[in-house]
C-alpha cells in the first residue's frame, strides 16, 4: 500500500464560452491558465478540488473562456509515512499534481471540439510553484 492513494476523480464542471468579442489579434494569442485548489480533510480521506480558468469573455484579443473543476478523493495512509511527510505535505505537492492532467485533458478537448479556434494544450507544469506564485499575487 502506498502513502497516498489515488480513489478517483468527478468532474464537477466544464464549460466552454465562445467569446463574441474576439477580434483576431495580429501577434500570437496568449493565454494565462488560472488554477485555484481547495481541499477538505476528514480523518485520512482527503477531498481535493482543482478548478482552472482559461482565457477571457473580456478581452478582444481572447477567443474563448473555458473553465473545468474536477473533485478527487485520496485516502492517507500515515504508517506508509516513512519520510514524515506528513498528510499536508501531500496534499501540497501530490494531491493536485495528480489532478492536473485530467484538468489539462478537459481543457485541450473543450477547445478542440469547439471547431472554430486550434485546440488549446497546456503546458506541463509544476503545479505546486504555480499556485504558489498566483497566491503571492
Amino acid at each position: 500500500m502506498s502513502v497516498l492513494q489515488f480513489d478517483g476523480y468527478k468532474v464537477t464542471s466544464m464549460e466552454y464560452h465562445r467569446n463574441t468579442n474576439f477580434e483576431t489579434p495580429k501577434e500570437q494569442i496568449t493565454l494565462d491558465p488560472k488554477l485555484k485548489a481547495d481541499h477538505e480533510v476528514n480523518d485520512n480521506h482527503i477531498s481535493v478540488t482543482l478548478s482552472l480558468t482559461v482565457g477571457s469573455l473580456t478581452k478582444k484579443s481572447i477567443p474563448f473562456q473555458v473553465d473545468c473543476s474536477v473533485v478527487g478523493s485520496f485516502t492517507y495512509n500515515p504508517e506508509e509515512d516513512k519520510s514524515e511527510i506528513g498528510l499536508d505535505g501531500f496534499i501540497r505537492d501530490n494531491t493536485v499534481a495528480i489532478l492536473y492532467p485530467y484538468v489539462r485533458a478537459i481543457i485541450a478537448t473543450l477547445t478542440t471540439t469547439s471547431n472554430e479556434f486550434p485546440g488549446y494544450i497546456m503546458p506541463t507544469i509544476n503545479v505546486r510553484q504555480v499556485l504558489n506564485q498566483q497566491n503571492e499575487d
